[in-house]
């Protein structure tokens, strides 16, 4: 049902109709670990960044024999993903079979056989598991968001830090779909009839709206879209909350940026202080484009202090003065285009590089 393209072959059963395979050198060894439905690799393989050699996972028949497994740490994790086409999985990892699980990435099947890499640096012995987390696909465009835990702010030696990005656990029990890029200006036309942006081209983001028109955009789409059948009367758009922004900006990731910045972002040192087309930089691990950099972005939160303590499901305030906008622009600097970064303004206020995306989720 499943193979390792190692020297011996392990059994591992189909998650949910998805299967996840991993293929590694003959150097390597892979182990499956039974878990019920959610059965488990353990990978003894480097990937590159890794910060120590491996540990070789070894029969104790081997060990037995005075065998031994040598890695290199150029040696990567590859895994391959099978399901249903338009199915949506979450493949996570953890150093212990037991958890915690963390979120690698969300996948949606879009052929048989997809391959998955994981050049990211951690611990040298990695468990992995697929786990079905939606069963038909989104709408075009769109990213399914898993739920799932993570550490929201940055720490005190982050460089450009505010004293409001206090760390603090978040959990958050439900997933929604997100806008795999900022809302252009010909979306925004289509749906509101007008163009308030200050560069012009109808694939830059819009720019020049206010948090009461972006909440207004989102219900206007919202109307259509259930009357043209393409979302259920459940479902809705809105903005993201700013720990749904965060987490999803992030994709698993806990420094400044989700990768290079002049790979992924348009910011002060490479944009010629303008906006630029979206999805022209490199996405994050889960698909978005933009989350740092091009424009800010609006979120549906009334400014508030971070707690020191974990949360669910935050939404912030139920009133307040100003809304929560993330994830720097064009005009600001590498500081200001941090995951963690945030600020805010009345939800009346509006500026040539404020901007927004949106979520779709089942009522709440």
């Amino acid at each position: 049902m499943c193979r390792f393209l190692t020297r011996n072959p392990f059994r591992m059963a189909i998650l949910f109709g998805i299967v996840l395979r991993l293929g590694a050198s003959e150097s390597a060894t892979a182990t499956a670990v039974p878990g019920g439905d959610k059965d488990s690799v353990v990978v003894a393989v480097a990937g590159r960044g890794y910060a120590s050699e491996p540990a070789a996972v070894i029969e104790a028949a081997l060990k037995a024999l005075g065998l031994t497994v040598s890695l290199t740490s150029e040696r990567v994790p590859k895994l391959t993903l099978d399901g249903p086409e338009g199915s949506v999985a979450r493949v996570e990892f953890a150093g212990s079979v037991t958890g915690p699980w963390t979120t690698w990435t969300n996948v949606t099947v879009s052929a048989p056989g997809l391959d998955l890499v994981d050049l990211s640096p951690g611990s040298g012995i990695r468990f992995y598991r697929a786990v079905a987390v939606e069963d038909t696909p989104g709408p075009a465009g769109f990213v399914w968001i898993a739920p799932g835990t993570f550490v929201m702010g940055s720490p005190t030696s982050e460089i450009g830090r505010d004293l409001h990005e206090v760390q603090h656990t978040v959990k958050l029990t439900q997933g929604f779909w997100l806008s795999d890029h900022e809302v252009t200006q010909e979306e925004y036309e289509a749906i509101m009839g007008v163009n308030p942006s200050a560069f012009g081209g109808s694939n830059r983001p819009v720019e020049s709206v206010t948090w009461n028109d972006a909440v207004a955009y989102c219900r206007k789409l919202t109307l259509q879209d259930q009357g043209a059948g393409r979302i259920t009367a459940q479902q809705a758009y809105r903005l993201p909350t700013e720990a749904e922004w965060e987490y999803a900006a992030r994709a698993g990731t806990t420094g400044p940026w989700y990768g290079d910045l002049d790979a992924i972002a348009w910011y002060a040192d490479n944009s010629d202080h303008s906006t630029h087309e979206v999805k022209q930089k490199t996405a994050n691990a889960w698909g978005l484009y933009d989350m740092l950099g091009n424009v800010w972005e609006w979120c549906s939160d009334w400014r508030w202090d971070y707690p020191t303590f974990p949360v669910t499901d935050p939404t912030g305030p139920s009133v307040g003065v100003i809304r929560v906008y993330r994830g720097g622009c064009y005009e600001f600097d590498a500081a200001s285009a941090r995951s963690a970064t945030r600020d805010a303004v009345e939800p009346s206020g509006w500026s040539v590089n404020l901007g927004f995306r949106v979520a779709l989720s089942s009522v709440r």
